[in-house]
């Protein structure tokens, strides 16, 4: 085992290893995480134990070739003790505390040696910071003290706050976003300057506002600030590709039309129409220059999904002295993705308690299929799973085959079609139409979608998304004779029949990630829809008569009604580079009522897999403690849901990953009206059905794809007598005690 190569191996005689570090420090307002990034690192630990130089331990660091070299390559050697690098830890550290205001803090270190390591203890006393005790704003450009006055409010400082230089930077960088934002474009960090004049612990803070400088003939002159205007603005697409091919972008032949004011030249004709580009472009000819309105173009022109990340470039006209405002040329350069066109493939597998399986997805894709910028996906499915019988060892072969094409429009049809509305919430129209056909060996079923809605930005991280119109078809053209005699007279026949669902649903979405740092986020998701009330409100006010089954039939089909609604949050926390824990909670519950006893199956929530609790193959966990002794396949489902997953993620070497996980949840029934025994939720009981599976996985992360296999373990099962739950206190493990998953992607 790695574990069993003594750590210290190659540690010359004379030297220490680092085996520990540790900060103690008497004020909890500092973060003791921030004080250990400025100081030697350790040696990388995977759950406590030195991996990677527990590889390098493995190699003979006397060869270099072979085994040896890659062993090195992908191991870390270890990491040397030197009283050099502590002093300069300690400065580090009296560095940090002064920017975070402890002026007179002291640190001290101690060192304790034992067996060629050493532990490292660096001792902190704070003493009192420096506080603000007054702000003020000096200007020697009076014309700009209007704008920074009027916006203090949102000062990242206050009076009575710590002098804290990152906070001190937090508003540097306001002002000059908010000046910037006010037609002043040459306006930088550089004119704004913090001063303190301190006595005691109190600080006296003067945000100094300076004056611009040039140098001419070794002379510093002062120019007044003056805010620009954008002259024109001048689109270009295409070009850096057609650059590339010709290096004389002036010899390509080229045409250009004027739009509403501003100039597009293309040199193959547009992919994507002129108006469609206008109302992602918020840099508008006679508007005042704005930094947000340069950003807003760029998200907003990447979301279109055609384009590479836009270049986007301003030229100063000659200034006019007697003018109030100068003048800014915009030039955009827009440049195609790497194909307008894309087709491609996915392979899935599972391997699951013995159920093993596959999938091949064919993807074809278009970013502009009408030249406005509507992407156009179009997936064809076929898959194959083998199942093993529940009461002997023989399997039994499911087919499933389906195609789903989607469009997505970059705006709303109806209503909300205005240029500011879309400038604004950045709107898409999706239509979407699937068909599945799925032949299991107890059944084959048939669901046809179609749906159309609306998706928008409510804010930087909140998007909404509603769907008005989604009709499901379902039809099943054959049962077997056993499955029917399971289900007659009960309550699975009203979820295993020909039915017709018309929803509508609403999901709001919250994610604060920020792609160009791994830094803490939060993701948020919550659905709800509803089923079947228009149509029976319709029928109720028509006065429409019900089916001898007692119920409201369309075009012969008894129809769904429910309210269905669930909330998915998850947080993604960075212990360091290349180690994070990931966590997440999900909860649903689906109503049935009116026009139907139980929700349709395609609705139902189920336990189990690749992506939920995977210690149990798919569908096969609950409901609650009932034991399927019945059914010969699993097909266990559900009217509620929880769910809570932990998983620890770590960095292996080459393209490899590792993760440790922790699965917990189950589902259960909602009425009593169904007879499966232990599986109605209850709230004083619904604790004892909570089922725990554990694991570990390996994942093969490329630029391209993610490919994840992982082994789960059945800790907690809740279809276990009462006294043997605990895998541990169940006797000898089997093969059916765990599931191995395989599977694309993250499970979340």
């Amino acid at each position: 085992m790695l574990s069993g190569c003594k750590p210290t191996k190659y540690v010359p005689s004379e030297k220490y290893l680092l085996n520990k570090v540790k900060v103690e420090i008497d004020n909890n307002n500092i973060k003791r995480q921030e004080l250990k990034s400025h100081i030697q690192k350790l040696n990388k630990r995977i759950l406590g134990l030195r991996f990677y130089l527990g590889l390098y331990n493995l190699s003979n660091i006397n060869k270099k070739k072979g085994v040896n070299k890659y062993l090195q390559s992908i191991g870390e050697p270890p990491v040397i003790w030197d009283q050099s690098t502590t002093n300069g830890d300690i400065k580090q550290l009296k560095f940090f505390l002064k920017k975070k205001g402890y002026y007179d803090a002291n640190v001290s270190d101690t060192l304790i040696f034992w067996d060629h390591k050493v532990n490292v203890t660096f001792r902190i006393q704070a003493n009192k910071p420096l506080i603000i005790r007054s702000i003020k704003y000096a200007f020697e450009d009076t014309s700009l003290q209007h704008y920074i006055l009027a916006d203090t409010i949102n000062s990242q400082l206050k009076t009575g706050d710590i002098l804290d230089d990152d906070m001190s930077n937090n508003e540097r960088m306001r002002i000059v976003s908010l000046m910037r934002n006010n037609g002043y474009y040459y306006f930088s960090n550089e004119y704004v300057d913090p001063v303190a004049d301190s006595s005691s612990n109190m600080v006296d803070l003067v945000m100094k506002i300076k004056n611009r400088i040039r140098m001419v003939n070794d002379q510093s002159i002062t120019i007044p600030f003056k805010q620009y205007r954008i002259n024109k603005v001048v689109i270009s697409t295409e070009a850096s590709r057609n650059f590339q091919q010709t290096n004389r972008l002036d010899l390509l032949p080229q045409d250009s039309i004027l739009n509403n004011g501003i100039k597009f030249i293309y040199y193959k004709g547009f992919w994507v129409k002129p108006n469609i580009i206008q109302q992602s472009n918020y840099i508008l000819p006679g508007a005042l220059y704005k930094v947000n309105d340069v950003e807003e173009t760029k998200s907003h022109l990447s979301s279109l999904n055609v384009f590479n990340s836009p270049n986007i470039q301003f030229t100063r006209l000659s200034a006019n002295d007697s003018s109030d405002f100068n003048y800014l040329d915009c030039q955009i350069h827009l440049s195609l993705s790497d194909s307008i066109q894309m087709y491609g493939w996915e392979l899935d597998g599972t391997n699951s308690s013995g159920n093993f399986g596959g999938a091949v997805n064919l993807i074809y894709q278009h970013k502009s299929l009408f030249k406005n910028a509507e992407n156009f996906n179009l997936k064809l499915r076929g898959a194959t799973e083998f199942i093993k019988r529940t009461d002997v060892t023989q399997y039994s072969k499911t087919l499933e085959y389906g195609a789903e094409a989607t469009l997505k429009i970059p705006k709303f049809l109806l209503p909300f079609n205005s240029i500011n509305f879309k400038k604004k919430y950045n709107p898409k129209t999706s239509f979407t139409i699937t068909y599945n056909y799925q032949r299991r060996p107890d059944y084959t079923y048939t669901v046809a979608n179609m749906s159309f809605g609306y998706q928008w930005k409510g804010s930087q991280y909140v998007s909404h998304i509603v769907n008005p119109i989604e009709v499901n078809f379902v039809t099943l053209p054959f049962t077997t004779d056993t499955f029917k005699k399971v289900i007659t007279n009960t309550y699975l026949e009203n979820i295993y029949n020909n039915h017709f669902v018309s929803v509508t649903n609403y999901s709001y979405i919250f994610n604060n990630q920020n792609v160009k740092k791994y830094t803490d986020f939060h993701s948020f998701r919550w659905n709800i829809e509803s089923a079947g009330n228009l149509l029976t409100l319709f029928n109720d006010l028509t006065g429409a008569k019900k089916a001898d089954t007692g119920y409201y039939e369309l075009f012969g089909i008894r129809y769904s009604q429910y309210l269905k609604t669930d909330i998915d949050y998850r947080y993604y926390h960075f212990i360091n580079e290349g180690k994070k824990m990931v966590y997440r909670f999900f909860a649903g519950v689906a109503y049935p009522y009116g026009n139907a006893i139980a929700v349709p199956f395609e609705k139902r929530y189920s336990s189990g897999g690749a992506n939920s609790i995977r210690g149990w193959q798919p569908r096969t966990l609950g409901p609650g403690s009932y034991v399927d002794n019945i059914s010969k396949y699993p097909n266990s489902t559900g009217d509620i849901k929880l769910e809570a997953n932990i998983e620890y993620r770590f960095k292996l070497f080459w393209l490899l990953e590792g993760a440790m996980f922790v699965d917990a949840g189950n589902i259960w029934a909602i009425t009593r009206k169904d007879e499966r025994p232990g599986a109605l939720f209850e709230w004083n009981k619904f604790y004892n059905d909570i089922a725990i599976g554990s694991g570990f996985g390996i994942r093969l992360k490329s630029p391209y794809f993610l490919f994840r296999i992982d082994l789960g373990m059945k800790t907690l099962n809740p279809a276990n007598q009462v006294g043997k739950r605990w895998i541990f206190n169940n006797g000898k493990l089997t093969h059916n005690d765990f599931a191995l998953n395989f599977a694309i992607d993250y499970p979340f």
